[in-house]
């Protein structure tokens, strides 16, 4: 109920309308108030992206080293290049929204060292969020399509979809990216008004292929079902083996042996270690915001606009 005071209702505190928004029945309200949606919810600690990821692709075959937190982490980072350093590193001279994590930060290695600390270990304002970038490399990593419903945005441009890339494929080479497999494995989020992340289940599942999705959600992420016995672009279902990327296994060499990362017992060879903590003040982080633009994307939009909000959202 509305808060009443002598002079009328007062306004909702701080944080009421985002958690109205993020109950099972908002969320169900957006995907055409389909009985079979619920909310999975995650802690808002700094890793809800990641944390989503694991809790979704644990579904298959249980909780595993490869898609851990830390582990996600380090793929993100190992990823970076010096042209995302380069990026990064505008965006936060034009003062975009979300990049006052790049403060102090001069170095590819120091980007990398700030990405790979968990909000749980420091804390959710100490830590770098998932961001556009951070989510592609995940998609494309473990083969799942991401369907996001984002608060942040009026209705016609709420749902955003991150469609995996078949490993080995250019870039420019995706097809046509809005009709997929059936048996695509897909993680469905919810981000809230504040950038906190839910992994929304359909018929209880936190990993539904596809196909599990009746049409009318679909095509609020304007997705089509490839005809059967066709293999559309992009299309995985094969997220519980991820594949190592070389990059990853380079960084991650490198990273044990200047002593950056710990290896741990029990990893397979493709994921050697995790991250020990890094010394304080690498990473001077408030807060990052995740979006929807990849680095091509933020770099078209830095250069049509030269403002200060041309990054991730």
């Amino acid at each position: 109920m509305p808060r009443k005071a002598a002079g009328g209702i007062l306004p909702a505190r701080e944080g009421t309308l985002d958690m109205l928004s993020a109950r099972s029945s908002a969320v169900r309200g957006r995907l055409g108030n389909d009985d079979k949606v619920s909310i999975d919810y995650i802690e808002a600690c700094g890793d809800c992206f990641y944390l989503a990821i694991e809790s979704a692709l644990s579904e298959i075959c249980g909780w595993q080293p490869y898609y851990a937190v830390g582990t996600q982490r380090q793929l993100v980072a190992s990823q970076m290049s010096e042209e995302t350093f380069q990026l990064y590193s505008l965006l936060y001279a034009q003062q975009a929204e979300g990049f006052g994590f790049m403060r102090g930060i001069d170095t590819l290695e120091q980007l990398r060292r700030c990405v790979l600390l968990r909000g749980k270990q420091v804390g959710a304002h100490r830590c770098v969020w998932a961001d556009g970038f951070a989510m592609e490399v995940i998609a494309n990593h473990f083969g799942v399509l991401l369907l996001i419903m984002d608060e942040r945005f009026n209705e016609s441009s709420m749902f955003t979809r991150i469609t995996p890339r078949q490993h080995g494929a250019p870039a420019q080479d995706e097809g046509d990216s809005s009709t997929l497999d059936a048996l695509q494995s897909t993680v469905l989020l919810h981000a809230s008004t504040r950038e906190h992340m839910n992994l929304v289940m359909y018929d209880g599942k936190k990993l539904p292929q596809l196909g599990d999705l009746p049409e009318a959600v679909r095509k609020l992420w304007g997705i089509k079902l490839a005809p059967p016995g066709a293999r559309a672009a992009g299309s995985h279902n094969d997220g519980c083996a991820p594949l190592a990327h070389p990059d990853f296994q380079l960084f991650l060499d490198d990273g044990v042996s200047s002593g950056s990362i710990r290896p741990r017992l029990g990893l397979p060879s493709a994921i050697v270690g995790i991250p020990a903590a890094a010394p304080s003040g690498t990473c001077n982080a408030d807060r990052g915001a995740w979006g929807r633009s990849s680095l091509q994307r933020a770099r078209q939009q830095v250069s049509a606009s030269g403002g200060a909000k041309a990054g991730m959202h």
